[in-house]
């Protein structure tokens, strides 16, 4: 068996990070004091005057103002303090968005400003005197647009890219950055401006030997103009890779193709799973692993991780069934609606006493293991029944089969009239079995079967008339042909799905 060669790490904040929707404190009224953070880590929220700050990624000296005191970053812009520090983000006078006199560097911008490298913009005129915007839109420098866009600027080698850590890669400037630092404290520890921009949409990633700011979408909504997020390349494609949907277990093929249409990676268990990166930390509720309800950031490629580096996401899920068993169960991160995907079942073989507060020892096809009490082992819903022939009696139309539930079988297509054609049959659900097409009347047509979920056959098609199979699921086989009624013909087999 062959798998993506990292490992992901389930992180050990999330023992103890059940209330991680939480805010955080909220900023004081009072004057800012000195820091050697960014200035917003000591300014005031409100009008307060800036602090003598320290140096600062982010900022020159002063703490953080809305309305900019002297010296203060501001999303105005202070003239600058008289005492402005050093910074890698300004000279003499504050940070600010709109640009202090003087200010420079990688956040820097106004008069003699460089390009806000990493910055969110439309249009280079967003990205400082000599800054370049790669947009949204864009198709060449990253394959795809960065969600939110991305500033750079010319050079020739990485010494003419501002910022510590900084490299030119293809005559362009990316933003370096520095893996684990601020530490990963909890889920939601917030990000530092002075790293990547502070951007929930992007992550700080390894290349070869540095370490770089690089998009990172986790979701269709975060992409504007019709394109959507593509879940390996995590940029706004107007085609997204296609393959095994997250959560499936995956090999890479001998030539090492990855199967799925994120990537397969080694959470410990038998099998590779797909599953897609993210950024950890920062707002929980963001687009990361496709919202809350898909997916959340739990897992880390590295030993040490910190707030804004680069993660892995677990699926999410209403039942142990909707994981990997016995690999992998459904745990409760203390959301109403549902919990996520993680690894490390521990089985059960001597009863309760093995398992921890919280969990039951369920009894499974894989074994006895220890399940989170919160989540049922299969949520599983039958498919509906088809209905019966239409009411229009010699050519009446069968009735479709109901879609099966998160696992469930859908339901058998009806049985049409004298003539009538067969109810398709219904979908299955996300692992379920498809419902089989109904059958024709004496020269009907019989109804589709329905389509599998993942790994599931699809329902056949219907008797009597040219029925044709469902299409399989991701990984599922093809419905089988309509058998020949009276004087018809047999349908064709359905397609088999991906994998």
């Amino acid at each position: 068996m062959s798998i993506r060669g990292f490992s992901a790490t389930l992180l050990a904040t999330f023992a103890f990070s059940t209330a991680f929707l939480g805010c955080s404190d909220d900023a004081s009224d009072d004057p800012g004091g000195s820091s050697t953070g960014t200035g917003s880590a000591s300014g005031s929220a409100g009008s307060g005057a800036g602090g003598d700050g320290g140096s600062s990624a982010a900022g020159g000296d002063g703490g953080s103002s809305a309305a900019g005191g002297d010296g203060g970053s501001s999303a105005a812009g202070g003239d600058g303090g008289a005492a402005g520090g050093s910074s890698a983000a300004g000279g003499d006078g504050g940070s600010s968005a709109a640009g202090g006199d003087g200010g420079s560097g990688a956040t820097g911008g106004g008069p003699g400003g460089e390009a806000r490298v990493a910055a969110r913009c439309e249009a280079d005129a967003d990205c400082g005197p000599s800054g370049v915007c790669i947009p949204e839109s864009d198709v060449e420098f990253f394959g795809g647009g960065p969600a939110g866009g991305y500033c750079t600027a010319a050079c020739s080698e990485d010494s003419d890219c501002a910022g510590e850590g900084s490299v030119c890669i293809g005559g362009a400037c990316l933003l370096g950055c520095t893996m684990g630092v601020p530490p990963l404290e909890s889920l939601a520890t917030e990000l530092d401006p002075g790293k990547c921009q502070g951007r929930e949409d992007l992550r700080c990633d390894a290349l070869d030997d540095a370490s770089i700011c690089v998009p990172s979408c986790g979701s269709d909504g975060q992409c504007t103009g019709g394109r959507v997020c593509d879940p390996r390349w995590n940029l706004c494609v107007d085609e997204p890779t296609t393959g095994l949907p997250d959560g499936s277990p995956c090999e890479l093929g001998r030539d090492g193709e990855d199967p799925c249409a994120s990537w397969c990676i080694d959470f410990g268990g038998e099998s590779g799973v797909c599953a897609g990166l993210c950024v950890l930390g920062g707002d929980i509720a963001n687009d990361d692993c496709g919202g809350l309800e898909s997916g959340l950031c739990l897992y880390s490629l590295a030993a040490d991780s910190g707030a804004g580096d680069v993660g892995v996401c677990a699926n999410a899920c209403t039942s142990h069934s909707d994981c990997l068993l016995p690999d992998a169960s459904c745990v409760s991160a203390g959301l109403e609606a549902n919990g996520y995907c993680l690894f490390g079942v521990t089985p059960c073989p001597r009863g309760q006493r093995q398992c921890a507060r919280g969990e039951v020892c369920t009894r499974t096809p894989e074994g006895s293991l220890c399940l989170d009490e919160t989540y049922p082992l299969d949520d599983s819903g039958a498919g509906g029944g088809g209905g019966a022939g239409g009411a229009g009696g010699a050519t009446g139309t069968g009735g479709d089969g109901g879609a099966g539930g998160a696992t469930g079988t859908g339901g058998e297509g009806g049985v049409g009239g004298a003539t009538g054609t067969g109810g398709d049959g219904g979908a299955g659900g996300a692992t379920g079995t498809g419902g089989d097409g109904g059958a024709g009347g004496a020269t009907g047509t019989g109804g589709e079967g329905g389509a599998g979920g993942v790994g599931a056959a699809a329902g056949a098609g219907g008797t009597g008339g040219t029925g044709e199979g469902g299409a399989g699921g991701a990984g599922a086989v093809g419905g089988s042909d309509g058998a020949g009624g009276a004087g018809g013909a047999g349908g064709s087999a359905g397609a088999g799905g991906a994998g």
